[in-house]
């Protein structure tokens, strides 16, 4: 996979970059959250990805009132693309990848820079933070993620990544749905990373039913859309196998095989995948119909998988 071809020296502290489609309900407001961020030197890349209604209309009314607002439209297809796009446009030290739809808590970004800062830059860097949820079904809403302090999400908005680690993990496959999952692997099995977990809630993640996945979904298409992203593992491995340790190979194949069990809707075979507890548990749940359903419904408890 060719490396990220980045255009410039770092100018600022941290570029955000944002992929978006058809988020005309949410856009202005994720922006405004954004560009309300004080304590440190930030622009941000909006890449639009096609939208066929107002997003880009809205995003380039703003662009006038915010030096460092930059909007772009996607020269590849899809979200990815998108990512891989605004990210190769980057002139910040760090790169904090964001959705159209979400918030930024008020002093997150200058929090969640200061904690990585000081890190060797010739190191892969990776700064995690927390996630909140935000719903207007109370089910979904005020869940932290995760609920434990000390770690940090894997997942694609946690992230704050420098440089080096940009290079090393973009471009993300373009023919994949989303960056999530290769991001998560990236993270979980590249040698040598510098990780540095953080309990700063960088994200109010917003869930509805716009969202390209989530527990709302009915079971069929959730199915058939995180079937699609846990394609990631197998692609990085394919990808990367040479560079892994034997420890993380056998890791990674643990969690392409459960995979595997879950999709063929074997609990037998999650159960006994060579995986850690946590990934059989997310893996059960998403196994069929039944459970599926007794998933959303406990929701409040199993937030923190």
């Amino acid at each position: 996979m060719p490396e990220l071809d980045r255009v410039a020296v770092a100018d600022f502290d941290v570029t955000v970059v944002l992929a978006v489609k058809n988020e005309e309900i949410f856009v202005e407001s994720a922006l405004e959250s954004i560009l309300a961020q004080s304590g440190l030197s930030f622009e941000v890349n909006v890449v639009d990805d096609g939208s066929a209604d107002a997003t880009y209309v809205i995003v380039s009314g703003m662009v006038g009132n915010h030096s460092n607002l930059h909007l772009f439209r996607n020269p590849g297809r899809g979200k990815c693309a998108a990512f891989n796009y605004g990210a190769s446009q980057a002139r910040g030290k760090f790169v904090c990848l964001f959705a159209g739809d979400d918030l930024m808590p008020q002093g997150s970004l200058a929090r969640r820079y200061a904690a990585v800062k000081d890190r060797p830059p010739q190191n892969n860097v990776v700064g995690l933070c927390r996630l909140i949820t935000m719903s207007e079904d109370k089910r979904f809403d005020g869940h932290l993620v995760p609920r434990k302090p000390g770690l940090g999400a894997f997942s694609g908005q946690s992230y704050l990544m420098n440089e080096t680690a940009v290079r090393t993990f973009f471009p993300v496959p373009e023919d994949l749905p989303n960056e999530d999952t290769w991001l998560e692997a990236s993270v979980r099995f590249f040698p040598s990373l510098d990780v540095v977990p953080s309990d700063v809630v960088g994200c109010a993640w917003r869930i509805h039913k716009g969202n390209s996945i989530n527990i709302l979904l009915g079971f069929d298409e959730f199915n058939k859309r995180y079937t699609a992203r846990m394609r990631a593992y197998s692609v990085f491995y394919d990808r990367h196998k040479d560079e892994l340790a034997d420890a993380r190979r056998i890791r990674l194949l643990g969690l392409i095989q459960c995979e595997e069990n879950r999709k063929a809707g074997s609990i037998i075979g999650v159960l006994l995948s060579r995986v850690g507890l946590v990934s059989k548990l997310r893996a059960l749940s998403y196994t069929n119909r039944a459970i599926y359903w007794v998933r959303g419904r406990l929701y409040g408890l199993l937030s923190g998988w």
